[in-house]
């Protein structure tokens, strides 16, 4: 198991914030179509990106990995697909659930839980795949 770098987590926490600032966009663009649930779910998706982001800027939390270069590539490359994907998106329950796994992907890196990160990355991928077809 290795640590992640310092360059690694200044990554992963800029991506963090950037795919919060993605979720804030699509909420504001789709303001008038959204229940008042579902802007409390956004609130609540970016908040917690941007706890975590925090949490590993902070050394809170020191996640380690087996080949934690090619995981963070991987993970990284999700998250920007998904932050391309909301600005383009018009279905808001595929956006509300890319937010919510994007969330639980940041929440299993915390914990280091492979498994979880995988699972959390498939489930981001076939959403993403889902959010082209409906473009």
């Amino acid at each position: 198991m290795e640590d992640l770098s310092p360059e690694q987590i200044v990554e992963l926490a800029n991506g963090y914030r950037s795919l919060a600032r993605s979720l804030n966009e699509f909420q504001v663009s789709h303001w008038p179509d959204l229940t008042v649930e579902q802007h409390l779910d956004l609130n609540a998706y970016q908040s917690s990106l941007l706890n975590r982001a925090q949490d590993l800027q902070t050394l809170a939390v020191r996640p380690a990995f087996r080949d934690a270069a090619e995981l963070i590539a991987r993970i990284q490359q999700a998250t920007t697909d998904a932050q391309d994907s909301l600005k383009r998106i018009r279905n808001l329950t595929i956006a509300l659930n890319i937010g919510a796994i994007t969330v639980a992907l940041a929440s299993y890196i915390a914990r280091a839980n492979l498994r979880g990160i995988q699972t959390a990355l498939r489930e981001l991928g076939d959403l993403l795949s889902m959010s082209e077809e409906t473009t």
